[in-house]
């Protein structure tokens, strides 16, 4: 009986790998081979029961009972039973009877014993396998699709031809860095398992959802219910539980979508619809956008600036205007703002690279490289007895994440012995940044050095009184947007009414106020009355290239605004 037990289950294990993952299929495999035995070994029923650990990863099908084969015959009530403890300290039993009126010997019961043993090794090498294979396509966090097991599925919709009755959802959470702060780590962790949680369950059989790492998620949902699953997204709520109180939550989320077509390849299916929540992140007043063609073009030319940027940088393409600053009540030139040109075959401005650069991360190294461009104007100026004016350098906020920023400035200031008074620090895209203390520590060692420290597009963002009542900031600059609607036929002007409150609230605290984007002799005067200190802007001079500027250090440092008009 033994020999032939071995004979069959041996040869079965060795042939296993067709099913190895599907334990259903494994114990359908079992059954058919215990069909082949049965008689011989006088088999009436046989079963396994399975007791495990929960799992997230545990493979489909693996039920807490499975019986895998019944004689015609029928069964004695006599059960021979062997348990067996898996690696996790779970228990699987298998349990087999024999043939009605049939009662097994002591020596069959040894090769009873050897089944028993057979059936375990396969059962525990199929779930074995089904678990890594489960892992591998699965988010260990949340037991979600992960970007294996998603583009798996998208792969087979593809080959089976549906892909087109499907669209591509990308998702992010907004503010998820503030949440996490809010509640803490471990509550971010719930928050994303029970995005994930609540989104497979109202999705069920009309898509397929993923969470490619940190708080983005990509989803494949049927198009027909794809209204519903927008609206689904703009209404996920919970309540945590923060420090012993329920904390209730509203989940806002920034969203792409790609509407696929039979045509559909894998690349559109994984990227399209991130180009469109790229596209919504950085938009203001969008938080869903559909992907559209022109979005691949862009991002194309984006991976074009930015894999230029370096060797342009080496190759010193970038170069440095200087846009004057204007003391309002003495109409004098008081200081200057550098501002970084890329020359190629024309004059590229900011605008097409600079957005670019800040997503990239390459902005760090342009703005040291302006920083020493102007340090070394400034020592060619001294060294020939031009007084050079207070000079605004930009530094983008992701410079603040480098601890050693501050060291880095002030050593290469010292290195051109640049008179520290003489320059200015302007922090940028500061209307979201989260950490106060990193922002607090830099422009506190700033001033301790004698650095001036000026802050950009003031008026933008929800951020901006918290900043300046923290900051010991030198200057505010008024945001363009604010000024460009200072117009003498406008009756109730309500950017008038912001911009003359935001340079009252700052001259009470002892910051200077400059307006950028000055281009009519209202403006100016409108802002001079208001009480605002300096300006710049086209009324008085464009950025002008280095020689420009030195002609104008070195000349009449008055502007006649309107003979400049």
């Amino acid at each position: 009986m033994q020999d032939l037990v071995s004979k069959h289950f041996a040869q079965f294990f060795d042939n296993v790998s067709e099913s190895i993952y599907s334990f259903p299929t494994m114990m359908q495999r079992i059954s058919e081979n215990l069909h082949l035995i049965a008689d011989d070994i006088h088999l009436g029923r046989y079963s396994t029961t399975f007791t495990l650990p929960i799992s997230k990863y545990e493979p489909e099908g693996l039920t807490n009972s499975t019986v895998s084969y019944t004689s015609e015959k029928g069964f004695s009530e006599e059960v021979f039973e062997k348990s067996f403890v898996t690696a996790e300290g779970g228990v699987v039993t298998t349990k087999l009877n024999p043939i009605k009126g049939y009662t097994w010997s002591e020596e069959e019961k040894i090769s009873l014993n050897h089944l028993c043993l057979l059936s375990f090794m396969l059962c525990s090498r199929t779930r074995l396998m089904g678990l890594m294979y489960k892992v591998q396509r699965s988010d260990s966090l949340t037991g979600a699709l992960n970007s294996t097991g998603f583009q798996e599925i998208a792969g087979s919709l593809i080959q089976d031809g549906v892909i087109g009755q499907y669209s591509t959802v990308f998702t992010n959470i907004k503010n998820f860095k503030i949440i996490n702060q809010q509640v803490g780590g471990h509550n971010g962790d719930i928050v994303i398992q029970n995005l994930c949680n609540s989104t497979n369950e109202f999705l069920g059989e009309n898509g397929f959802f993923s969470r490619l790492g940190g708080d983005n998620f990509l989803a494949l949902v049927k198009t027909s219910i794809l209204q519903k699953y927008l609206a689904f997204l703009q209404d996920i709520n919970m309540t945590l539980q923060v420090r012993g109180k329920e904390f209730p939550l509203h989940v806002e989320v920034k969203t792409g979508i790609c509407n696929l077509t039979p045509q559909s390849t894998m690349a559109e299916v994984m990227t399209n619809a991130s180009l469109a929540l790229n596209v919504a992140k950085k938009s203001a007043f969008k938080d869903t956008v559909t992907f559209s063609p022109e979005m691949f073009e862009q991002t194309m030319h984006d991976k074009r600036i930015a894999s230029q940027f370096h060797d342009s940088l080496e190759n010193q393409e970038f170069l440095v205007y200087y846009q004057p600053k204007v003391d309002l009540n003495t109409s004098k030139l008081c200081g200057c703002e550098a501002l970084a040109r890329w020359k190629r075959d024309k004059i590229i401005p900011p605008a097409e690279f600079i957005p670019i650069l800040e997503t990239e991360g390459s902005i760090r190294s342009l703005d040291f490289y302006i920083l020493e461009s102007v340090c070394k104007d400034l020592r060619n100026w001294l060294d020939r007895g031009i007084q050079p004016v207070l000079t605004s350098v930009n530094f983008s906020k992701i410079h603040l994440s480098n601890l050693k920023l501050e060291d880095e400035i002030l050593s290469l200031v010292s290195r051109y012995q640049i008179p520290k008074h003489t320059l200015e620090i302007e922090l940028t895209e500061l209307s979201d940044y989260q950490y106060y203390d990193r922002l607090v520590a830099f422009v506190t060692c700033m001033h301790d050095n004698g650095i001036h420290i000026s802050i950009d597009d003031f008026g933008t963002g929800y951020s901006s009184i918290k900043l300046i009542k923290n900051l010991q900031a030198d200057v505010i600059k008024l945001d363009k947007s604010l000024i460009d609607n200072i117009k003498i036929t406008a009756t109730h002007n309500p950017d008038k009414i912001v911009s003359s409150a935001i340079i009252k609230m700052a001259n009470e605290l002892n910051i200077s106020v400059i307006a950028e984007g000055v281009e009519t002799t209202y403006q100016a005067q409108f802002l001079k009355q208001a009480g605002c200190a300096m300006a710049q802007g086209y009324l008085y001079n464009k950025p002008l290239t280095h020689d420009e500027y030195e002609q104008l250090l070195t000349g009449n440092r008055t502007y006649d605004t309107k003979r400049n008009k």
